[in-house]
């Protein structure tokens, strides 16, 4: 991870960018609500990846790029906006943005809060799925393919969010560089010093390395190249 002073510099860049943005959506789109939540409101560390999380009630649909768009204008170099729609996420996500239900201040006891919702989130997408596939007849075309894929694409990314809070609130430290994603991998199945000890074994690492080697791809080819093996 970078040093102190870089991650400060960084967080106070984000901060302003968000204030700003916060202004912008209020001013110019007339939004009812706009909350910062997330590792940039103390929800939890800020960190290397950290971004900047903004939730939003009252934006007009048909305005939603032209928003976005201008929020990215004020962001800085290396940071990015994640905006959420407060009308449309689930109850326990937005119970934990308005902070309706305080994160717990022990941060083994914060982790496990997180990791709870990040479940949750799991298993909506294991749900999605099921009815999808119950839906399905036959070979799945170009287009259920793409569906599929955004559902694994999804999967694993919620499974290495809770990754990236381990590594955050109990390790200390957060893998950097291009092949991160693995790095994060491989250590949660060692354990981190006399800190930890191993989040899972190498059979169910070896089971979501390959989920992982999916979303490299999912994300790096056009969908009309994705193939069907049954």
């Amino acid at each position: 991870m970078r040093g102190e002073g870089d991650a400060e510099a960084r967080r106070a860049a984000a901060w302003k960018a968000a204030m700003a943005c916060i202004e912008l959506l209020r001013a110019r789109f007339g939004v009812q609500r706009a909350v910062l939540f997330g590792s940039l409101a103390g929800q939890s560390p800020w960190h290397e990846r950290s971004d900047i999380d903004i939730a939003v009630e009252g934006l007009a649909p048909e305005r939603y790029v032209e928003a976005l768009r201008a929020c990215w204008d004020l962001l800085p170099e290396g940071i990015a906006l994640h905006r959420v729609s407060l009308e449309n996420v689930p109850p326990h996500w937005r119970s934990r943005i308005l902070e309706e239900n305080r994160m717990p201040e022990d941060p083994l006891d914060a982790l496990s809060q997180e990791i709870e919702l990040e479940l949750a989130n799991l298993e909506r997408l294991i749900r999605s799925l099921e009815i999808f596939w119950s839906r399905l007849s036959g070979e799945p075309d170009e287009f259920a393919m793409r569906s599929i894929g955004s559902l694994l694409h999804d999967f694993y990314s919620g499974v290495e969010r809770i990754f990236e809070r381990i590594a955050v609130r109990v390790d200390k430290d957060l893998p950097v560089g291009p092949h991160w994603p693995t790095y994060l991998l491989q250590r949660m199945m060692n354990p981190w010093g006399t800190i930890r000890p191993a989040v899972m074994d190498q059979g169910l690492a070896a089971r979501l390395a390959d989920y992982l080697r999916f979303r490299h791809l999912f994300r790096h080819t056009y969908g009309f190249e994705l193939e069907w093996r049954s």
